[in-house]
């Protein structure tokens, strides 16, 4: 497996979020090459009826969630799998008053395979229920969460359940390949130099990428020039947009700011003013 996540590690629109009901976890080294973070709730938290909780703004990160909420009152665990998304909207509140914790996998989108049991052919955008793709993992973590009410103490057990369900044997060398090539030109690669680089037809790129990460290699090339885009935006404080134009290979910075907003809802500066609000 190439170390791709030491190349390439995508954020979210609050990378800075850490309170008492959101927090991310970095994975063991051994599953850092495939788990970006784990993340949820650092403890159990008690809400009332009429209390929300704000989740915030999703943007296009290029990762894959898994997402248990558990209702601690009743033992009772509601699941999703999430696949790549290539427009931002805003999550919900859940239902869930009373005594309730959530926990979730975010996998890095190349290694989604080497876990699940079946193609990510119709993932893009997609919520549905975790077994659909993972089998016996719902089965498998109810009793972890329900066992273990801290994040720490669900990390340790996932990690174990983790190592033993992967699957290097799925891995698709042709995809891994072209996604490094994606990675490393963060997201310039045009599909005819993609086509050169692995050496295969078109059309059988695009079959692979389909059935591997559920996404076309044009589509993501865009979300990974997005992503780097998005954290140069953030941690560079003197930015200059031509600049940028010229880094990232957009016509103009017209295109650029056209094509941050069409992610992120949002323009840089209005995003970057959003991201900081949760430090």
């Amino acid at each position: 497996m190439l170390a791709l996540n030491k190349l390439y590690r995508p954020i979210t629109s609050q990378p800075f979020r850490n309170n008492d009901t959101y927090i991310e976890i970095q994975p063991c080294e051994e599953l850092k090459p495939y788990i970006c973070c784990f993340w949820g709730m650092p403890r159990p938290y008690t809400r009332s009826d009429t209390e929300e909780i704000q989740h915030g703004l999703v943007i296009p990160d290029t990762c894959m969630d898994i997402i248990f909420n558990i209702d601690m009152d009743k033992n009772e665990i509601n699941d999703v799998f999430t696949g790549i998304n290539d427009t931002s909207f805003h999550i919900q509140s859940n239902n869930f008053s009373g005594t309730f914790s959530c926990f979730a996998i975010r996998f890095y989108f190349w290694a989604v395979p080497l876990f699940c049991d079946e193609s990510l052919k119709k993932t893009l955008n997609a919520f549905a229920e975790t077994e659909v793709y993972f089998k016996n993992f719902r089965r498998d973590f109810q009793d972890i969460l329900i066992n273990n009410s801290l994040i720490t103490e669900r990390i340790a057990k996932a990690e174990q359940y983790l190592l033993k369900k992967l699957n290097l044997r799925r891995q698709n060398n042709i995809v891994m390949n072209a996604v490094y090539k994606l990675i490393k030109s963060k997201g310039k690669t045009s599909i005819s130099e993609l086509v050169e680089y692995t050496t295969v037809s078109q059309r059988q790129l695009e079959r692979l990428f389909l059935e591997y990460v559920g996404v076309s290699p044009k589509r993501l090339s865009g979300l990974i020039r997005y992503q780097n885009l998005w954290q140069d935006i953030l941690t560079n404080s003197n930015i200059n947009m031509q600049d940028a134009v010229l880094k990232y290979g957009y016509t103009d910075q017209a295109h650029l700011l056209n094509d941050f907003k069409k992610y992120h809802l949002m323009t840089p500066k209005q995003a970057k003013i959003f991201a900081y609000k949760s430090r």
